[in-house]
């Protein structure tokens, strides 16, 4: 008997992948502040235009992995974030990536900036297939973006000089989750600052 071996490209195997987001969401209370002050700003001084309203969060970072290393990944998460302790956030007044964003601008803060140190420090535990993480280079809670270079001009005469201020405590961030296929983000955990002694073993997932 004669067998005939297949000649055809064997097909790749993909690995399934899940992209994530770390936010910190302030309290009610403030949210709702920040909602009437972005929607004075639509009224009065962004009133034309394609431009995106922003979300009343502070984006941390965004990330892809596998979805099998996914209760790995959030275990390891939860652990970094029990390391922190809360930290309060102090909302001062607005600013701007030129030529597109407009902010509300957050002040200087160690707690942060120690939150942020850690997610470097975890790189490698938050990059897959060469895709590495965006962490934030800075606190800060989006007005609008991607707007024009005219309509930022004309927003950023008005803003500059305007006052808002508003603080808060954060005690936890939120862990969020989208599938392929999905359109909305979704909560997959929030993770509790604790300022608990946690050695994080830095590296990989495995």
């Amino acid at each position: 008997m004669t067998m005939h071996l297949s000649t055809a490209p064997l097909q790749p195997i993909t690995a399934l992948v899940y992209d994530y987001q770390l936010i910190i969401r302030p309290n009610e209370k403030v949210r709702r502040r920040l909602d009437a002050a972005r929607s004075k700003a639509r009224e009065q001084m962004l009133p034309f235009g394609n431009w995106h309203p922003g979300k009343n969060h502070i984006p941390v970072a965004s990330f892809s992995q596998l979805a099998s290393l996914e209760s790995r990944l959030t275990s390891r998460l939860e652990t970094l974030a029990k390391s922190l302790p809360p930290f309060r956030l102090q909302v001062q007044h607005f600013g701007a990536i030129l030529h597109h964003t407009i902010f509300f601008r957050i002040a200087e803060n160690a707690g942060f900036n120690q939150m942020v140190r850690l997610l470097h420090a975890e790189k490698a535990a938050l990059t897959v297939l060469n895709q590495e993480p965006r962490i934030a280079s800075m606190a800060k809670i989006n007005v609008a973006y991607k707007l024009t270079a005219v309509d930022f001009e004309n927003a950023w005469h008005a803003f500059k000089s305007k006052r808002f201020q508003v603080d808060f405590i954060a005690d936890n961030m939120l862990l969020l989750r989208k599938r392929p296929g999905e359109t909305h983000w979704q909560i997959l955990s929030a993770l509790h600052f604790e300022n608990l002694p946690i050695e994080i073993q830095q590296g990989q997932l495995f």
